[in-house]
C-alpha cells in the first residue's frame, strides 16, 4: 500500500502468467525471490507481501524464498521470516526433475552454517544426473562473477559452488541492471545477477554517484525456461515497459536472451571474461556533433548523440577546457538501463565564467571499458555579464 514495489510485484506475477499462457507449456512451475523481500524486516511489510502473493500467485505455483540482510534488518530472525511468509529459508526442491536449492543467511549474517548441507544437496543432485543444471539461489553475488559482485559480493559460498560446473546461480543485493551483458557470467559455474523492483544502482565514480537520476523508474526480473535437453534460456523482463529487454548493442533490435546450452560443460561456456578481449570499440555516429542551449553567463547545456557499440554503451566522460586546460571533468551513465535507451544525452555545466570560450571533449565507454578512439569535441562561449 502506497509503495511502488508492491504494485510492481503484482505486475511481475501478471506478466509471468500471461507470457506462460502464450507458450506451449502454458503454466508457471515456480516463483523464486532472491532475498531482500522484507525491506526493513518488519511483520507489517511481510503481511503486505503476503497480500500481493495471495491475490496474484496461483495456489498451485510454488514459491521459494531466500532471506538476507534486509529481511532480518529489523531485529527479527530467519525463523520469523519463515513464519511470516510461510516459506523455508533453505530448500532443495525438485521441480520437473530439476533441483532448485535456496541458500539463506543465518541470524549471524553468515552463510557458513549452510555450507555442509548445501554441499550434500549439490552432491546428491549431481549424482542423480551430472549433466542436468542445478539451480541455486542466494542473495549476495558470488564475488568475482557477475556485474556488481566486486562491490556487493561474498566468497563464503565459493568453496562449495566452485566444485559444481552445472550450477546456475541467481543472486541479487546490488541493484545492478540485468540487461548489462556482465550480469551473466561463466567461469567455474554459471551466474546471473538479478534485478530489483525498487531502484537501479550501479558502480561508483559518476558525478552524481552510484544512483543515477530517475533511478526509481526501474524494475526488472528474469523469466527462466528449462528444456528437456538440459539447455536453459534466461529472459530479462522490463516491468516498466511490460516487455522483454532488447540486446543492448547499438546494432541489434533483437530480444535479449541468455542461452546456456550445456550447463555442465565448462569448456563450452561462452559468457566468460574472454568477452573483454573480443568486444569491439565504440564509435561516434557519422558526422556526430554536440549542440549547446540554455547558454547564460554562468552555464550551458550540451546535448550529444549516443556513441555506437556492439555490446553496450555504458558511460561517458566529459572534460571541460578553457584556454586548452581542463577546468572540470564529469562522468555519467548512458542510461542503458532504461528502455528505450535515449538517443541523445544532455549535461548541464554550471559555475562558468561570463563571456568566456570553452571546449568540451566527450569520450564514450562501453560495458567492457573500451573507449571511443577520439573524443567528440565542441566549443561554445558564455554570455557576457
Amino acid at each position: 500500500p502506497g509503495c511502488r514495489q508492491y504494485g510492481r510485484l503484482e505486475k511481475l506475477f501478471e506478466y509471468t502468467y500471461a507470457y506462460a499462457k502464450s507458450q506451449p507449456y502454458s503454466s508457471v512451475d515456480a516463483f523464486i525471490f532472491a532475498g531482500d523481500i522484507i525491506t526493513s524486516g518488519t511483520k507489517d511489510q511481510a503481511d503486505n507481501i503476503n497480500d500481493v502473493v495471495s491475490r496474484c500467485k496461483q495456489p498451485e505455483t510454488p514459491l521459494m524464498c531466500v532471506y538476507d540482510n534486509h529481511d532480518i534488518g529489523g531485529g527479527n530472525t530467519i525463523a520469523d521470516c519463515e513464519q511470516w511468509l510461510g516459506v523455508p529459508a533453505n530448500e532443495d526442491r525438485v521441480i520437473n526433475g530439476f533441483h532448485f536449492i535456496t541458500a539463506s543467511y543465518d541470524d549471524n549474517h553468515s552463510y557458513q552454517s549452510r555450507l555442509p548441507s548445501l554441499y550434500r544437496q549439490l552432491s546428491a543432485a549431481k549424482k542423480e544426473d551430472p549433466k542436468k543444471p542445478i539451480f541455486v539461489f542466494n542473495h549476495r553475488h558470488i564475488e568475482g562473477t557477475v556485474y556488481g559482485s566486486t562491490v556487493w559480493g561474498t566468497t563464503q559460498l565459493s568453496p562449495v559452488l566452485n566444485l559444481f560446473p552445472q550450477i546456475i546461480d541467481f543472486s541479487g543485493h546490488s541493484h545492478y541492471p540485468i540487461n548489462d551483458p556482465r550480469s551473466c557470467s561463466q567461469y567455474l559455474f554459471t551466474s546471473f545477477g538479478c534485478g530489483t523492483l525498487s531502484y537501479v544502482e550501479l558502480e561508483d565514480g559518476m558525478t552524481y554517484g552510484s544512483v543515477p537520476p530517475g533511478a526509481d523508474k526501474f524494475a526488472q526480473f528474469y523469466i527462466v525456461e528449462v528444456y528437456a535437453d538440459n539447455a536453459v534460456a534466461v529472459l530479462p523482463f522490463n516491468i516498466m515497459t511490460g516487455d522483454f529487454y532488447n540486446v543492448p548493442s547499438s546494432y541489434s533490435g533483437e530480444q535479449l536472451i541468455y542461452y546456456i546450452t550445456n550447463p555442465s560443460d565448462r569448456s563450452g561456456f561462452s559468457y566468460t571474461n574472454a568477452r573483454y578481449k573480443t568486444a569491439d570499440t565504440p564509435v561516434w555516429p557519422e558526422n556526430a556533433t554536440a549542440a549547446f542551449d540554455a547558454v547564460t553567463a554562468n552555464g550551458a547545456t550540451v546535448t550529444f548523440p549516443q556513441a555506437l557499440d556492439g555490446e553496450e554503451i555504458h558511460h561517458y566522460t566529459l572534460v571541460l577546457k578553457k584556454d586548452g586546460r581542463s577546468v572540470g571533468t564529469y562522468r555519467f551513465f548512458s542510461e542503458f538501463y532504461f528502455e528505450p535507451m535515449p538517443q541523445t544525452l544532455s549535461w548541464t555545466l554550471e559555475d562558468l565564467e561570463p563571456g568566456t570560450g570553452y571546449t568540451v571533449e566527450i569520450t564514450g565507454f562501453d560495458t567492457y571499458m573500451k573507449q571511443t578512439k577520439e573524443p567528440l569535441k565542441a566549443t561554445f562561449r558564455t554570455v557576457a555579464a
